[in-house]
């Protein structure tokens, strides 16, 4: 029986796009590695701040938990993931504990796929998909020529649906002019609005053809607001990416506050709930789109989800301007008429630092 030696975790500095990965490795040197949220945008920070708190956590709370555990099988990692989350309750089921335990939990997926020669696909199974479009999503720009000249990029790369991150109706009408009806068009405000402002938002965006609107309201957490702004908008509406736990989606489904859902895998606890998450969502009928903006192990784990769940419509693939990267230096994954594949590597094929 493997057992676990050590947890250790990295911390990416970068001013723009830190990482924190997170590496499980056996007695017999056998390693997994995971990610976590990247963190709150603190621009002002020096490199790499943000994750500090999640990797305090995971070194001082979950490592200890870890050590001397066994770490075979499917039946391992829940038990670990169980561990974890009842050691860690005083400290809140959410937020910061929840995404330290989404790397750690990642990483032991990615351990015990390695171990048993599969991809994580194998473990989650089966898949369900031959592929799964993915859309390019935008940095923050402010800017309608830097939008464009990305979102072309992108779409030369073989990507047929651009996200953006932008607030201004204007920007956005312009850019949909600009790129044309061909393209797929999605917008994630970024909770920049109140209620009054979303729904106004969202009725000025009724000609942008959106494939959806995403997170247009703050605070994100009222969902019987975002219900009331989906209930007048001329276009779907998604959310997700900050609810940190499977009662979360259970509240936000409740509150018939979404078209389409949108959970990070790096927040609400990794690969383990996840799979309840897609049940949820397929259940309830409604499209599941995870979240990511990270170029690492955390994109990867929501590819080989996404691939096992019958609910996922689309996967995001962060797409920086021209000179951005993130640092762990893991390539884009490859493309087939703009859709990713069901990967075929041992654990979660990730390949960087």
């Amino acid at each position: 029986m493997a057992r676990i030696a050590n947890v250790g975790v990295e911390v990416l500095a970068d001013p723009h796009n830190p990482q924190l990965l997170v590496r499980v490795t056996a007695e017999d040197s056998l390693t997994g590695t995971g990610e976590t949220w990247w963190g709150t945008y603190q621009p002002g920070a020096p490199a790499g701040m943000p994750v500090l708190p999640i990797a305090v956590l995971i070194e001082s709370l979950l490592t200890p938990l870890c050590v001397g555990q066994p770490c075979d099988s499917v039946a391992d990692i829940e038990a670990l993931w169980q561990r974890m989350t009842r050691a860690t309750l005083q400290y809140g089921h959410e937020g910061i504990v929840s995404t330290a335990i989404s790397g750690v939990d990642i990483a032991l997926w990615d351990l015990v796929a390695k171990r048993q020669g599969v991809p994580v696909t194998v473990l989650l199974g089966p898949v369900v998909h031959k592929s799964i479009p993915v859309y390019a999503s935008l940095t923050w720009l402010g800017d309608a020529d830097r939008v464009c000249a990305d979102a072309q990029r992108a779409l030369q790369h073989g990507i047929r649906a651009v996200k953006l991150h932008e607030a201004n109706v204007e920007l956005i009408l312009d850019v949909r002019r600009r790129l044309g009806p061909e393209v797929t068009l999605m917008v994630d405000a970024s909770a920049r609005f109140d209620e009054h402002g979303a729904i106004d938002a969202a009725d000025r965006l009724a000609d942008a053809d959106l494939a959806w609107f995403e997170e247009p309201l703050y605070p994100q957490s009222d969902h019987a607001a975002l219900a009331r702004v989906r209930s007048v908008a001329p276009m779907p509406i998604a959310a997700g990416e900050n609810e940190f736990s499977l009662a979360g989606f259970k509240r936000l489904i409740a509150s018939g506050a979404v078209d389409i859902l949108q959970p990070e895998i790096a927040k609400f606890g990794g690969i383990t709930p996840a799979r309840g998450v897609g049940r949820l969502a397929g259940a309830a009928g409604i499209p599941l789109c995870p979240h990511n903006y990270s170029l690492g192990p955390s994109l990867l784990a929501n590819i080989h989800w996404a691939m096992t769940a019958p609910a996922a419509r689309w996967l995001e693939v962060p797409w920086l301007s021209e000179g951005g990267s993130f640092p762990c230096a893991m390539p884009m994954p490859a493309l087939v008429d703009g859709c990713v594949l069901p990967p075929t590597a041992p654990g979660l094929g990730y390949t960087g630092r």
